[in-house]
Parts: structure tokens; C-alpha cells; sequence
């Protein structure tokens, strides 16, 4: 949205220069006609003179009036904008406006560049100007205002604020019902913010048509249909990416003395993902294989990334290399296989893997779903994850490791010690503790949780307080099922360490269906905490099975809502805390 206005709008009929004059004398002397101004500055721009085309425009402002100043300021602003001079850009969109107060794409801007500066409260105030225009004599354009609007609602949606964010894309939505991307983030804030029914009645929009708009991500909790996921992904990918495949490599295969394994990812960090895969590169056989990190991490500092990259026989930054230039050094890496950890998750590169740099190419990890992309061989996974039925819902064919694909780690030492008062728990309560993502909460399960905490006295429901919406949103439905509140607690996010430890105090964790917790039941399995969960017939909907299968802790695994509810009733007094027992993880990439 920060391109320069076309030259023709702010060239009409204007002069045009006579070559040979000199440029610098008639700008001090305020003779530059604008058309000729602006044709200077573009070329000086497309031959790489960005800054040259900076100083021009400042001169020309500096020495010239002309009713169509305001656009001239609006093509300097969007100029520092690209050049990275963020400050110096929103003086030049302010003195726009300044001029021209309707100037909406100067307020669209405006915002961008404040809050890319981390004023995020004057970005959204920016944009409210224009929002407020609405029924103004001379109201904004609806593209304008929907741009605005969704900007406010993204920008919401990354502060948490998620019933702001609900109500300027609903607003945006009324304007123009035909945003498919609106509606994916609309649908997913509801998850998120524990508004149920997700799917809710809106003017011009179908039920199929947000089904349709749904992200892979969000259809993982949504439903154990396999077959919806895969049409989830399949539409994602078709209305996201543009990707032509090519085929970089053209050999089969290589012949080193070790195999090369190659991994894609952005979250060699603390992260679900990072915290897993000490463990998996752990199993490597390093006789075999040799193993190299794509990595395009933004860098957290901290221990855990130095550890997790040191794990690796070589680790190449592509974090500033565009997907080209990325998939070239895969090439010249002779790279036998490549995993991509992110699948449709957030941060992922598609674009790398589309271009085939490796003879095979999967995925693992990042997103427990199929892809829907073409360009992806093989899925990691295992047969009680992926039994041999539901593999024909996955675009990806299925490469099993013996036991569970979620590389279960040991147990944390040196843990400091947190206790139930701490944490505001009871110290004689039965405690069951629900701490994954909140948009993996249906109205399903948490009626179960509910029947719970009435069938068992002396209960408390342990949950994390992820935001103050979600919060507010979740003691609502409990009040409705009339359970005594003060049974329920909610606590706030904590670092890792603290996190592991806090699990301890929990005599029972509940997992989530559909959407199984991953990473979070390798947490509790090490606190040795017994793990309740509900199976089904989504690979996502099968990692609790896939975990306490390799555990052999299958007393505690469901295939219903019922059954769930009524394992925890007969067996509560038979839940005990005790280690697991962890497999070793090994993983062969045979082909």
C-alpha cells in the first residue's frame, strides 16, 4: 500500500522540460514543473538512486508551491518508507495531510509507518480517522475504508485485543462481504476468542462461504473430517500462493558417503517446534547422515537457539535470502532430502520448496495437517498417527518412525520448585489443568470440563489466562452451566522452566479435541503427569494416542466425549504422578 501515486495523476497537460536545463538552478529557482520533477525522481529510483530521488523531492518542496504539493509530500513519504527512514516518512505523510486532510491513502500510510515505529495506538488513531469518514458529505472510497478497517483489526488481532479486532473486520465485512482473507481471520479471532458458535450469522456471507474462507489451521480445530482439511488446504494454498513449480534439481538422487538432510525452518527457538527437535536430531544416525539447518529464525538470544544450532553438522542463514537464492544454496548443498518445518503454519516458505531444490522433499513438525501442496513428498509421521485409512487423505505420502513422531524429550532437571499457594491453587484440590493453545477450546470439551467440575467436589479446572477477552469469554460459558466460579483458575504465560514446573501441580491434564495438544503433552508426560485425551480420526486428533501408545500409558486414552468424562470419574483416585517411559526416537530416510 506504499507505492508512489501514478505520475499521471500529478502530471496533467504539465510542461515538460527543455533537456539541457539545468535541474539543481531551476529547483533553487522554483521552475521545476512537477510532471518533469516526478519523471526524474522515478528514474533516478529505478536505477538504484533512491537516495538522489530523496533529495530531489525535498529540494523541489522546498522551493515550490503548487495546489498538488499534497502529492508530491504523499511520493517523498512513500519513498523514505521503502528507504527505511520511517520518522522522515511520516513527517512527509503528516505535511500530506496537512494539506489535503481526505487524503486517504496518506492516512492508510500514515499508519503503516507509525506502526512499524511502535506507536501502535497513533496507528490505529491514524486510521480511525478515515474510518470516521464514513458517513461523511463526501465519504472515503470503500476500498479505503476497508483497508483501514482491516488494518485496525489486524493490529488488534496481534495486541490480543480480539473483540476490537472482531468489530472492525465484522464493520469491514459490511462494506464488502467478498473478502476471503477477512472472513479466514474473522473466523480464526472467534476461535481464539472462545466466541461460540465460531461460525455466526453475517450479512452477505454464507456459512459455505466462511467454511470455504476457513484457514488449514483453523479447520484443525474445527472438525475430525480429514477430508474437510484437505479441501481447507487445498483452497488455502490455491487463494494464498501463486507458486509455479520448477524443478531446480535434476538428479534422483545423490551419492555422498552420508546422506545430507536438509531442515527449513523460522523457529530454531523457544518454540513448540524448537523444543522438539533436540530429540529428533538427537536420533539421527550421524553415520549415516549429515544434517544442515535452512534457518530464517528471527534470533530470541537466547540458550536453548545457540544449543538447538549446535546440533547440526552445518546451519545456513537464508533469513535475508529471497526463496530463490535460498533453494540455489539448497542446490549447490547437493541436499538429499529437505524437510520443511513449518507446512502451512505461520512464517512458512513455500516458495523455497516449490522450486524442488532436493530430489525428495517433506514435511514434519510445524503443521499436523496435510499441505495440499504438490511440491512435498512425505509427511513424518507414525501409524498410530496415520494409520494406513487416513493416509489417502494426505496430499504427503506417510514416512512412519517406530513409536511416536513427536519426539518426546527427557525430563527437565533442576526445575525450581513452585507450590499450589504460589499459584493461587487449593493444596487439597483434585486439579486438572488444560493449558494449550486457547483456540483448540471447543464448546464441546469445555462442556465435558464442565460436567467435570460438578461431578468431582473437590475439582478445580487450572486454565491459562492467555487474554483478557478469551478470559472474560470462557467464565461466561461457565457461568451458563452454573459451575461454582471460584473453582475455576486462570494464570497467566510463563517462561518455558516455569511452565514445566507449574505442571507438576496438576493432578490430571485435559487435552483438547480435535486439535490434540503436541508439544505442551511432551511438557506434561515429562512432569510425569497423567494425560487424558480423546482420539479421532485427524492425524492432529491422534497425537495424545500416538504419545501414550509409545508410553505404554493407554489407560488413559479415549475415543469419545463420553468415554473421556467417565475414564476420569472411575479412575481419579487412581491417577498417579510417575515418569513415563520415553523410547528412543530413530527415524530412517529411506527411499
Amino acid at each position: 500500500m506504499n507505492a508512489p501515486l501514478p505520475l499521471e495523476l500529478i502530471s496533467r497537460n504539465m510542461p515538460m522540460m527543455e533537456p539541457e536545463q539545468d535541474i539543481v538552478a531551476l529547483l533553487q529557482a522554483g521552475g521545476m514543473p512537477l510532471a518533469k520533477m516526478v519523471q526524474h525522481a522515478e528514474q533516478l529510483q529505478s536505477d538504484g538512486h533512491s537516495l538522489a530521488a530523496s533529495n530531489l523531492y525535498a529540494l523541489w518542496l522546498t522551493h515550490h508551491e503548487d495546489p498538488r504539493k499534497h502529492l508530491v509530500w504523499f511520493n517523498h513519504g512513500s519513498l523514505l518508507q521503502q528507504m527505511g527512514q520511517l520518522a522522515q516518512a511520516q513527517n512527509a505523510y503528516e505535511q500530506a495531510l496537512a494539506l489535503s486532510p481526505d487524503f486517504a491513502q496518506a492516512h492508510i500510510n500514515l499508519g503503516l509507518v507509525l506502526e512499524k515505529q511502535g506507536q501502535t495506538v497513533q496507528a490505529i488513531a491514524a486510521w480511525g480517522k478515515l474510518t470516521g469518514q464514513r458517513y461523511a458529505k463526501e465519504p472515503v472510497a470503500p476500498d479505503m475504508l476497508t483497508t483501514a478497517l482491516n488494518h485496525i483489526g489486524r493490529l488488534h488481532e496481534n495486541n490480543k485485543d480480539y473483540r476490537q479486532a472482531l468489530e472492525a473486520l465484522e464493520h469491514s465485512l459490511l462494506i464488502n462481504p467478498k473478502q476471503s482473507g477477512v472472513i479466514q481471520h474473522w473466523v480464526h479471532i472467534r476461535q481464539k476468542a472462545c466466541e461460540w458458535p465460531v461460525y455466526k450469522s453475517l450479512p452477505g456471507i454464507s456459512k459455505n462461504d466462511m467454511i470455504m474462507a476457513t484457514s488449514p489451521l483453523a479447520m484443525l480445530a474445527l472438525t475430525d473430517d480429514p477430508l474437510m482439511q484437505l479441501l481447507s488446504a487445498h483452497a488455502f494454498v490455491a487463494r494464498t500462493y501463486g507458486l509455479k513449480e520448477e524443478y531446480l534439481c535434476k538428479v534422483k538422487e545423490y551419492h555422498h558417503p552420508k546422506k545430507r538432510i536438509g531442515f527449513a525452518s523460522g523457529d530454531l527457538r523457544e518454540h513448540a517446534v524448537g523444543f522438539l527437535l533436540p530429540t529428533m536430531l538427537q536420533g539421527l544416525d550421524r553415520e549415516r547422515y549429515e544434517v544442515y539447518a535452512y534457518d530464517f529464525t528471527v534470533d530470541d538470544g537466547t540458550e536453548h537457539r545457540t544449543q538447538l544450532l549446535s546440533m547440526f553438522d552445518h546451519v545456513r542463514p537464508i533469513q535475508k535470502l529471497t526463496d530463490r537464492q535460498a533453494a540455489e544454496h539448497i542446490l549447490a548443498d547437493e541436499i538429499d532430502v529437505m524437510v520443511d518445518l513449518h507446512g502451512l503454519s505461520s512464517g512458512a516458505r513455500p516458495g523455497i520448496f516449490a522450486l524442488h531444490p532436493a530430489p525428495k522433499q517433506g514435511t514434519y513438525l510445524g503443521f499436523i495437517g496435510t499441505t495440499g501442496m504438490p511440491w512435498f513428498d512425505f509427511v513424518i509421521t507414525d501409524r498410530n498417527a496415520m494409520p494406513p485409512e487416513l493416509a489417502e487423505f494426505f496430499m504427503e505420502k506417510p514416512l512412519y518412525v517406530e513409536g511416536s513422531f513427536i519426539p518426546l524429550t527427557p525430563p527437565e532437571e533442576n526445575l525450581q520448585l513452585v507450590t499450589r499457594t504460589e499459584v493461587g491453587l487449593p493444596q487439597d484440590a483434585f486439579v486438572m489443568g488444560a493449558f494449550g493453545n486457547v483456540y483448540k477450546i471447543t464448546p464441546e470439551m469445555f462442556a465435558v470440563w464442565m460436567k467435570l467440575l460438578k461431578e468431582i467436589p473437590d475439582s478445580v479446572l487450572w486454565l491459562i489466562d492467555d487474554n483478557p477477552t478469551t478470559t472474560e469469554n470462557l467464565k461466561n460459558h461457565a457461568r451458563l452451566s452454573n459451575v461454582d466460579m471460584s473453582r475455576i483458575k486462570f494464570s497467566t504465560r510463563t517462561g518455558h522452566k516455569e511452565f514445566c514446573a507449574r505442571l507438576k501441580l496438576c493432578n490430571i491434564y485435559l487435552d483438547t479435541y480435535p486439535y490434540n495438544c503436541g508439544s505442551t503433552s511432551n511438557d506434561v508426560i515429562r512432569a510425569g503427569i497423567p494425560l487424558i485425551t480423546q482420539f479421532g480420526k485427524t492425524m492432529v486428533s491422534r497425537m495424545g494416542l500416538s504419545i501414550l501408545s509409545s508410553t505404554d500409558e493407554n489407560i488413559y486414552l479415549t475415543n469419545s466425549s463420553n468415554d473421556y468424562f467417565e475414564k476420569i470419574i472411575n479412575n481419579k483416585s487412581k491417577f498417579t504422578c510417575k515418569p513415563a517411559k520415553i523410547a528412543n526416537f530413530n527415524i530412517n530416510f529411506n527411499f
